[in-house]
């Protein structure tokens, strides 16, 4: 085959754009620090890619719902230490109270000590974070506890939960029936501490048998709760863990070795340049060369 100077052109100027694209391509990873910049790069890579950051962005979606629910169990964990707080005091003037000795002045003292502990009780089941009410379950706008009647029926709906990860969803917070009891349960804690009052008023037997249920209701849904806490926690590490490792095997296959990319550079760079040198002396003869 004869080799033309037209061939020998175009083939030179086919190998220069080959070398320059190498060199601008490894020139925009060096830039940028990423390996793949179109899908025709690496369509294995990029797929894979594409799966780790829908991977990681779930795993950020549930690191919210982690904040969350810790939010909601820490605060609902400080109101019923609270309310337990309250109650033990109510049974202490309760015991009190039931003193022989006392004069109906002093019972009506303390009766109406224990009236306004029964307010400070309502006023903790009450309780709202960010706006929510922490005992009503999933119906968090509506307050659970509104008439001061003893013994009041409270909304009992669907308890609410936060989902932590693909098919794990966590109860959060304390139904208003585990924390107060229903309305006809003889440990319903506000029927209890406004019965008390009421006896001591009067000078009625004084039973502190309601109000040892009613305490024994909260110290299990503090232990529950504390439960939920720990799980939330366990949770929380490991999708920090699993995070760490979505992250690096994202990173294995987009970003670049700076120092492997800063030699392949140099040496696309040395390898265009030559191209540009070699051409250069191929093609400078031309028919007016010959003819000098």
């Amino acid at each position: 085959m004869r080799v033309t100077q037209q061939m020998m052109h175009q083939n030179s100027v086919r190998h220069m754009q080959q070398n320059l694209g190498r060199f601008e391509k490894t020139n925009m990873q060096a830039a940028s620090g990423k390996m793949l910049q179109k899908p025709s790069d690496d369509p294995q890579g990029v797929a894979k890619a594409m799966s780790l950051k829908s991977a990681l962005s779930a795993s950020q979606q549930f690191e919210r719902n982690v904040g969350e629910a810790k939010l909601w169990l820490d605060e609902t964990d400080r109101s019923v230490q609270a309310m337990i707080n309250v109650t033990q005091r109510v049974r202490e003037l309760g015991v009190q109270g039931a003193n022989g000795s006392l004069s109906p002045e002093d019972r009506q003292v303390i009766a109406s000590e224990v009236e306004v502990l029964s307010e400070q009780l309502r006023q903790f089941a009450n309780s709202k974070v960010d706006g929510h009410y922490l005992f009503n379950g999933a119906n968090t706008k509506q307050q659970p506890f509104t008439a001061p009647a003893a013994g009041e029926a409270a909304f009992f709906g669907q308890a609410k939960t936060v989902k932590l990860g693909e098919g794990l969803q966590l109860e959060v917070g304390v139904m208003p029936d585990a924390l107060i009891g229903k309305q006809d349960d003889e440990g319903n804690l506000f029927r209890v501490v406004e019965q008390l009052a009421q006896n001591l008023k009067t000078g009625s037997e004084v039973n502190l048998a309601g109000i040892d249920r009613a305490m024994e209701r909260l110290l299990t849904a503090a232990a529950e709760n504390g439960a939920r806490q720990n799980r939330v926690e366990a949770t929380e590490n490991r999708l920090l863990d699993a995070k760490l490792s979505l992250g690096s095997a994202l990173s294995s296959i987009e970003d670049v070795d700076y120092a492997e990319i800063l030699i392949k550079l140099k040496s696309e760079e040395s390898i265009y340049q030559a191209s540009l040198s070699s051409s250069a002396k191929m093609l400078q003869p031309s028919l007016m060369d010959f003819l000098r």
